[in-house]
């Protein structure tokens, strides 16, 4: 194998790295309160076909990069327009991130520091570990992952005595409205960000099972994200809702006497680890948009500029931690049209436009006979 080809679990563990990102952070808690963990039951059933969408994308020109398809699916001028959209939401949604992991930093741990220094070291990093091609992150995230549901095993143990099960009851009592609205927040946030991860498939060489190595990969995500989820429910109950951070802070009650406490920095670290993953993909994904929509080669001398915009963006996007946590609410109306309706119509126009396209005429040099 050659040593920066990416393997398929390599690229289930980015996956699955990416979709615990910020939403770690953020708990999942949703409108729909206690019933939030049949939401989420729900949200990853729906991501299973919009998978298949995503891989389809990927088959209907084998071998090509996410952005290419989208080209010559929809044709040049409309495929241009749709990947200079799908540029737009990666760089907001980038900005939105990285503001999101330097507020939980910020907030916790370092609140003498400058936000906008803590970014800049993200970003920092970012760029070292992008310039040596995407291989580097994938491995990167094949080694962390082990270590995140590590954490959230041992967490799970450890709380277990600070948890209270009627705290998911009264079951399916929400109202019908704050239960949908809760389905299309974790939906979106994070398992329709899934598109966000298309770009890496055209540069991973050797993975040819695209949907399993999806689905495995949303799966991976799922289960970290439910436990944690389920575990800040059982242990702070109504609280989940209003905490700024709910996972820092269910676990921060967990002390075993006097000699086992602040276990809370160990969990820090890693859902820093897993945020700084989520924004890598992002930078990357910007970065093979950009070259596609300006006709270049290669991504790499584009990771620099294109971090450093990412930089000015989460400075530009909210301006305090109260908009930060406000976007999300409004977040599903901006992602759903990137995350649904143009992956179907890029899907359903491509599909059509191959179907009746007629073959392309082979070279005059190619017509000619191998003794000629």
């Amino acid at each position: 194998m050659n040593k920066t080809d990416i393997s398929e679990k390599q690229m289930q563990s980015t996956i699955a790295l990416f979709l615990m990102g910020s939403s770690v952070i953020s708990s999942g808690y949703t409108s729909a309160k206690q019933d939030t963990w049949i939401v989420i039951l729900i949200a990853v059933a729906l991501m299973i076909p919009l998978a298949w969408v995503y891989a389809g994308i990927l088959r209907l020109y084998p071998g090509q990069n996410f952005y290419r398809n989208v080209l010559r699916a929809m044709g040049r001028p409309v495929g241009l327009t749709i990947c200079a959209l799908y540029l737009f939401y990666l760089l907001l949604l980038g900005g939105q991130v990285l503001r999101t992991f330097s507020e939980f930093v910020h907030l916790v741990n370092m609140t003498q520091t400058p936000l906008v220094g803590i970014s800049t070291a993200i970003v920092a990093v970012t760029v070292y570990t992008l310039s040596n091609r995407l291989y580097v992150l994938t491995r990167l995230g094949k080694f962390v992952l082990p270590f995140l549901y590590f954490t959230i095993i041992l967490t799970l143990l450890l709380s277990f005595r600070d948890m209270d099960f009627s705290n998911l009851r009264p079951i399916l009592q929400s109202k019908q409205s704050d239960f949908l609205k809760g389905l299309m927040s974790a939906f979106t946030l994070p398992y329709g960000e899934l598109v966000a991860c298309l770009p890496m498939f055209g540069v991973s060489g050797r993975i040819e099972k695209v949907f399993p190595t999806m689905v495995k990969g949303v799966l991976l995500g799922f289960g970290f994200l439910f436990a944690a989820v389920v575990r800040n429910i059982l242990v702070l109950g109504y609280y989940s809702s209003v905490a700024t951070f709910p996972s820092y802070e269910c676990v921060s009650v967990i002390q075993l006497g006097e000699f086992f406490t602040r276990i809370e920095v160990l969990i820090g670290i890693n859902l820093l680890l897993a945020g700084f993953i989520k924004f890598a993909v992002l930078a990357f994904s910007s970065c093979e948009g950009v070259i596609r929509l300006f006709g270049y080669r290669d991504s790499e001398p584009f990771v620099a500029p294109v971090s450093l915009l990412l930089l000015t963006l989460s400075g530009l996007i909210e301006s305090n931690t109260s908009e930060v946590f406000r976007f999300i609410t409004i977040y599903p109306i901006v992602a759903l049209p990137f995350q649904v309706l143009l992956p179907v119509l890029i899907l359903v126009v491509g599909t059509v436009r191959k179907k009746f396209q007629k073959p392309r005429k082979p070279s005059p040099a190619a017509r000619k006979s191998p003794s000629a």
